[in-house]
């Protein structure tokens, strides 16, 4: 049996006042009313439903104690709250043992009491708040989109055909240009070209119209920033929809700001160029010092030969002259090294190269040295040779020098150990006394290298001991030890 109206007082002046009150409510889905002492006077079937109360229990009920089973104090509290103040109230509360589901309560005071009037609003709830879901989301794309756009100092633009160009961050395009951020600054930009250097726009307008026949576009520029100087951006875009004819309807594209990579790259591009000049320079350099050299050279040679010649010592005057070309075979060698280094290999085998074919065997590392231990083995190399071709192994027909070197990283600091070795001559004699070459080698050689020198003359042939610190060219460092070979490619012995 559904509720009813029933009241101990007047029943027909309540009915009268619900009446107007529903006229003032408008739509419902369920009513009840309250006198002022709290108690149920009036209870249709959806109120009571909404209630958690059978037909006919209301009535006559406190409020409070249908309301106690709800397990919502807030509603109660917001009903007697209307009761007490005798005041219009309105709010919406979820209908209790409800599955997501809303009821807005209006209450009207009457002059027995409050009337409350529901109405379902359960799917204007859910769309309000899957509205506000999606402006929340949207808020927090677009501060990621801002966060992502200040990051990169870069700026997201759409055009559609027949508009203008739209930014979708107003705030960073203005940034990209030197702007300051202006609230409520409108996104589209009706002459995005005012802001071109004025050089760079037939450019970028020709790139434009070759979207015609092409789905992407990538595009550099110069814009004219509020500050004055002009700032490097670059705008890539793609075209998402055509017209019927073909052409583009909507383009999308981002812009970055490159104005720092354009400058160093333009600092990077002064850099080498100053380099290059400088290497120039040094170039010109070595060569001036090299000709000086060799023209001092030539002078000592012309000094030598009046000095020597007029003294009769046609053997010294020879002696003196292969040191000299010696010492200017090195310099060459440096000199197309630009004095960086030189390779020891090159150093040995030019040094021994007057001395024919097949009279030599190298074994050992192709070490880079310096410039200074260069020099030195070359001039030291050349008095071992020279003393083998008046007295050892290449004074005579079959006789031959092998060179070994190897690199001691035993030791604490790397050092190179160079043997010269006679083979195939005459039976050496240890000489009386020491001659100018061998103190060459062991006093001067030694204290240029600032190392060890030992000549041993023994009988099957000369043997020399070369150890010094090694001194490798600036910058490198020493080669793992390889394979033996020698000067003829043949096996070393």
């Amino acid at each position: 049996m559904a509720a009813e109206v029933r009241s101990p007082g007047d029943p027909g002046g309540l009915a009268m006042e619900i009446g107007e009150a529903l006229l003032r409510g408008a739509s419902l889905d369920g009513v009840f009313a309250c006198d002022r002492s709290a108690v149920l006077s009036f209870c249709d079937p959806a109120a009571a439903r909404f209630l958690r109360a059978n037909d006919g229990e209301a009535l006559g009920r406190s409020l409070g104690d249908m309301l106690a089973g709800l397990d919502d104090p807030t509603l109660e509290l917001r009903l007697r709250s209307a009761l007490r103040d005798d005041a219009a109230v309105e709010f919406v509360a979820e209908r209790p043992g409800g599955d997501d589901e809303w009821v807005e309560i209006v209450g009207l005071p009457i002059a027995s009491g409050m009337i409350f009037i529901l109405r379902d609003v359960t799917q204007r709830e859910r769309s309000e708040r899957a509205l506000r879901r999606n402006a929340r989301r949207l808020r927090a794309a677009n501060e990621t989109l801002r966060l992502a756009h200040q990051a990169a100092r870069a700026a997201t633009w759409e055009w559609r055909d027949g508009g203008a160009m739209r930014w979708l961050d107003v705030a960073a395009a203005r940034a990209l240009i030197g702007l300051s951020a202006v609230d409520g600054a409108d996104e589209a930009v009706a002459d995005w070209r005012a802001f071109v250097v004025a050089d760079d726009i037939d450019r970028v307008m020709a790139t434009l119209r070759g979207l015609v026949d092409r789905d992407e576009a990538s595009f550099e520029f110069r814009v004219a920033a509020a500050d004055g100087r002009h700032r490097w951006l670059r705008s890539s875009c793609a075209v998402v929809d055509r017209r019927a004819d073909g052409g583009p309807g909507r383009v999308v594209g981002v812009t970055l700001d490159i104005t720092p990579s354009k400058l160093a790259e333009a600092k990077l591009q002064r850099e080498v160029g100053e380099r290059r000049r400088a290497e120039e320079r040094q170039q010109l350099l070595i060569h001036e010092l090299n000709h000086r050299v060799k023209n001092m050279l030539a002078t000592v040679q012309s000094v030598a030969r009046q000095s020597l010649g007029r003294a009769g010592g046609a053997g010294p005057l020879a002696d003196f002259e292969n040191r000299l070309m010696a010492l200017a075979w090195t310099h060459d060698i440096l000199t197309r090294e630009r004095w960086a280094g030189a390779s020891l290999t090159t150093i040995l085998t030019r040094t021994m190269s007057p001395h024919g074919p097949g009279r030599l065997a190298l074994s050992g590392p192709d070490l880079r040295i310096s410039p200074k231990m260069a020099l030195a083995l070359a001039m030291g190399v050349h008095e071992l040779a020279t003393n083998a071709v008046k007295y050892g192994a290449l004074s005579v027909d079959g006789g031959r020098v092998e060179i070994a070197w190897r690199l001691d990283e035993e030791a604490p600091a790397p050092m190179l150990r160079l043997e010269w070795r006679e083979r195939g001559g005459p039976r050496v004699t240890p000489p009386a006394t020491r001659g100018f070459g061998a103190r060459l080698l062991e006093r001067g050689l030694a204290h240029e290298l600032g190392g060890k020198v030992t000549i041993r003359f023994l009988p099957a042939g000369v043997r020399c001991e070369i150890v010094a610190p090694f001194d490798p060219e600036p910058g490198e460092a020493p080669d793992p030890p390889r394979p033996e070979f020698d000067g003829d490619r043949t096996p070393a012995h």
